[in-house]
């Protein structure tokens, strides 16, 4: 992989936030950074797949739902056939 040098302009007080923060736990400041930028861009990916399937499942919610309903009542039709049979079963 080509490392490129890459100049960025940063407030005083956040330079020093991270160099003790880079200092302590990693290797440099650019390992920070890198570091840094690699877990902000995973996070990114990570909401823009929220939502996506966030809009997904609303797109879906109706579908779902007349689904479950069918299934639901196909199976208190079945409940109610077995009902039926168990009270025939009693009156003999």
């Amino acid at each position: 992989m080509l490392n490129r040098r890459v100049v960025v302009l940063l407030p005083e007080s956040l330079l020093e936030a991270v160099d003790e923060v880079a200092e302590r736990e990693y290797s440099s400041r650019s390992a920070f950074i890198r570091a840094a930028m690699q877990h902000l861009l995973e996070e990114k990916k990570l909401a823009e797949k929220r939502e996506k399937m966030a809009y997904g499942y609303q797109l879906m919610g109706p579908l779902n739902l007349e689904l479950a309903e069918e299934g639901i009542s196909e199976e208190l039709e079945e409940i109610d056939r077995y009902l039926d049979t168990l009270a025939v079963g009693e009156s003999s």
